[in-house]
């Protein structure tokens, strides 16, 4: 099976605020839930672009990776410092701390946040970011995709499904 590409975000994994947010009885019950969702999908040689708001805290954060399949890119953001810490402690997780990441054999941008522009946007390039749920694009606009898990069943989304969705929409136009 070839190997998948995968984006997510926001996980908050220990956050017990945002465990009741999502309707869980604590952070441990959510724990739980995300990596059986994130490992129904991911397999372990899959790549996962998590484009951050991994943990809330250091503790959160191993127990998470240590039972996560996939290979795990962070880009981190606002609540990510636990996490840094963590990753560098496992083989298949590496921090991107560049803000902005190209990929151009996938015809992608990814960031932890939404862009106004970004390279590619006049060309159709995907913009694939994290952040707040709130906001979503409108594709009949712009090519950008919120990867918030929250928006995706509290799962990663692949890319294919993503590329997916914008030929949908490019053929009801």
């Amino acid at each position: 099976m070839a190997t998948m590409i995968y984006v997510t975000s926001d996980t908050f994994f220990g956050r017990s605020s945002k465990a009741k947010d999502r309707g869980f009885a604590n952070s441990e019950e959510m724990q739980t839930e995300l990596i059986k969702r994130w490992n129904e999908k991911v397999k372990p040689t899959d790549i996962v672009y998590h484009l951050g708001n991994f943990a809330w805290d250091i503790v959160s954060s191993e127990h998470a990776l240590m039972n996560l399949n996939g290979v795990i890119n962070l880009m981190p953001s606002t609540y990510d410092e636990a996490a840094k810490e963590s990753f560098e402690m496992f083989e298949n997780a590496y921090i991107l701390d560049v803000g902005i990441q190209v990929i151009e054999s996938l015809e992608c941008v990814l960031s932890p946040w939404p862009l106004r522009t970004w390279p590619g946007k006049p060309y159709s390039i995907l913009h694939i970011h994290g952040g707040d749920k709130r906001f979503k694009a409108n594709l009949l606009k712009e090519n950008r995709f919120n990867a918030n898990c929250d928006l995706w069943s509290l799962s990663p989304v692949s890319l294919d499904s993503l590329k997916e969705v914008l030929e949908m929409v490019e053929e009801s136009k």
